[in-house]
């Protein structure tokens, strides 16, 4: 099959240098893809959001959101359920004031073509405030990359687990094994940025299996720039199909608290 594909490709160019070809690729099973990633920053009644589509085809660069399904988050100590609605606005976008508390389980659950789809249990997870956000003056391969050197101080008292988001669709996971109860400081490049644009640093908290999820999904759509959108291969999340096993979906479903800073560029 490669050798086929590289003389189709020879072949082509020689006849036109702008002729596309389209690969009559097989199409999977649509599936459920969900964003919940629920954030917490100390305030009371956030406005959260969860975000629905469902998978399309590798050339489709629409994105086929989900607007009829009911979305909830079950708080299991107190059996309180918090409806997610779904703005007309805003395709595929659920939105409901809720602020999780800290050592109360909850759960995830949505209901789309007669099928319920519930997450396992979650609770909120602890993240550490960024101490310090400074601009720093080295570049990378290209020259022209901003780089931002953060600071935070790590929680000694138990293993933790962190996602950073830098803002257009760029995360890193990290945990504390080699700088548990200490500051950590490290440089992340920006080649986004020019002067007079702000960098956005958000610190979440996390488990060690978001943690690993977030790690693999990165992994993959490194190159792609959007660790939410369809990766090269499936990448399961805590999300199940109480109705029908082989229809599961993509996504994840988690608590965080997040603190988050920002700079302007010079």
């Amino acid at each position: 099959m490669k050798r086929l594909l590289i003389l189709i490709l020879t072949f082509s160019f020689t006849i036109s240098c702008e002729e596309l070809i389209f690969l009559d690729l097989e199409t999977a099973k649509e599936r459920l893809c969900i964003d919940a990633n629920i954030k917490f920053n100390g305030e009371i009644n956030e406005l959260q959001v969860i975000k629905l589509s469902l998978t399309s085809g590798f050339y489709d660069q629409n994105i086929n959101w989900v607007d009829d399904a009911v979305v909830e988050i079950i708080d299991l100590n107190s059996n309180t359920t918090y409806t997610f609605l779904h703005d007309v606005n805003q395709p595929g976008h659920y939105f409901c004031e809720f602020s999780p508390n800290f050592n109360i389980n909850y759960k995830l659950r949505i209901t789309h073509n007669g099928e319920i789809f519930e997450s396992i249990e979650e609770e909120l997870r602890p993240s550490s405030p960024i101490d310090n956000l400074i601009q720093g003056s080295e570049t990378l391969f290209q020259g022209d990359e901003v780089e931002i050197i953060v600071s935070f101080t790590d929680d000694n008292s138990t293993d933790n687990y962190y996602i950073i988001d830098f803002g257009y669709n760029n995360f890193i996971a990290t945990e504390d094994e080699f700088y548990q109860g200490n500051t950590f400081t490290f440089s992340y490049f920006y080649d986004e940025l020019e002067p007079g644009d702000y960098a956005n640093v958000t610190i979440y908290g996390a488990d060690k299996t978001y943690f690993n999820f977030m790690s693999a999904v990165i992994e993959q759509t490194e190159d792609n720039g959007d660790p939410f959108r369809t990766s090269p291969s499936t990448v399961r999340g805590n999300i199940y199909n109480n109705s029908n096993s082989m229809n599961y979906p993509l996504g994840y479903f988690n608590i965080s608290e997040t603190f988050s800073d920002s700079i302007l560029i010079n």
